[in-house]
C-alpha cells in the first residue's frame, strides 16, 4: 500500500470512527483522542488531515457531494435536473444528513452547498447575491425536509419544489 492508499484509509476510519461516535454523543463531547482510538490512528495522522472535528464531517461532505457533482457531469446540466439528483443523493446518504441534522450539525451541509456552487471563482457581488439566495434556498428547503423525516421521494420532493414556482421547468 503507497502512502496515498495508507492516507485515504487513515482518512476513512477517522471519518468512519467519528460518525459512529456521533450516534452515541453531541459533537462537542467527542474528543480527538475517542477519535482516534476508535479510528486506531494516531493523534498525529488526525491532525496531519484535519483541522477539527468539523473540518472530518465538511470534507466527507465534499467528497460525496463531489461523487454527486461527477455522476451528474455527462447528464443534462440543466438546474431540474441537477435538483433532483441531488435529492436522490440525499437519500443514498439519509442516515448521515439525518445525523447531522440531529445533532446540530446540518449548518455544514450548508457551507457545502455554498462552496460547491461558487466553485473557487471570484463573483461579482450580483452574482454573490444570487449564488447566497440559491444556496440558503435549497438548503432550507432540504432542512425542513429531513426535519419532517424525508417521506416523500427525490421526485415527490422535487416536484414539490417546481410546483411552487421557486424554479423554472426546462
Amino acid at each position: 500500500m503507497d502512502n496515498s492508499e495508507k492516507n485515504k484509509y487513515v482518512k476513512q476510519e477517522i471519518t468512519n470512527a467519528l460518525i459512529a461516535l456521533l450516534k452515541e454523543k453531541d459533537l462537542q463531547t467527542i474528543t480527538i483522542s475517542e477519535i482516534t482510538s476508535k479510528a486506531q490512528v494516531g493523534r498525529v495522522s488526525f491532525y496531519r488531515n484535519y483541522a477539527s472535528k468539523e473540518d472530518v464531517l465538511e470534507q466527507y461532505m465534499l467528497f460525496i457531494i463531489k461523487e454527486w457533482e461527477n455522476k451528474n457531469k455527462s447528464t443534462d446540466c440543466s438546474t431540474d435536473v441537477l435538483l433532483k439528483t441531488l435529492f436522490e443523493h440525499l437519500i443514498v446518504y439519509k442516515n448521515f444528513y439525518t445525523l447531522l441534522y440531529k445533532k446540530g450539525l446540518f449548518y455544514l451541509f450548508r457551507n457545502t452547498i455554498k462552496q460547491t456552487m461558487i466553485k473557487d471563482t471570484i463573483l461579482s457581488n450580483a452574482e454573490a447575491y444570487s449564488v447566497a439566495f440559491v444556496s440558503y434556498g435549497i438548503y432550507g428547503w432540504i432542512k425542513e425536509w429531513i426535519a419532517r423525516g424525508m417521506q416523500e421521494s427525490a421526485e415527490e420532493i422535487f416536484t414539490f419544489l417546481q410546483n411552487q414556482s421557486v424554479i423554472s421547468t426546462n
